[in-house]
């Protein structure tokens, strides 16, 4: 399996994961449930998803924020 066909699986669990967070969520608040498990096991799926999706993007994420930090260091020594 390729790493961009991992990346297209853990982006899609991770949006899933969102939604029946959400959706869960949303029950328990109507419903009144105070300790409803589907919503915490979505949850902590949802960020564990997260953090592999972070992790998977790191260089990606990284080269963005020096690129915009560097104009923006730039812009502002020139004055513009």
């Amino acid at each position: 399996m390729r790493r961009e066909d991992v990346n297209y699986i853990v982006s899609f669990l991770l949006l899933f994961s969102l939604i029946i967070t959400a959706m869960v969520g949303y029950l328990q608040s109507v419903l009144d449930l105070r300790k409803f498990l589907p919503h915490r096991w979505f949850a902590y799926t949802t960020l564990s998803l997260g953090v592999i999706h972070v992790s998977l993007h790191a260089g990606r994420i990284i080269r963005y924020l020096k690129r915009k930090f560097n104009k923006k260091t730039f812009t502002d020594e020139n004055g513009g």
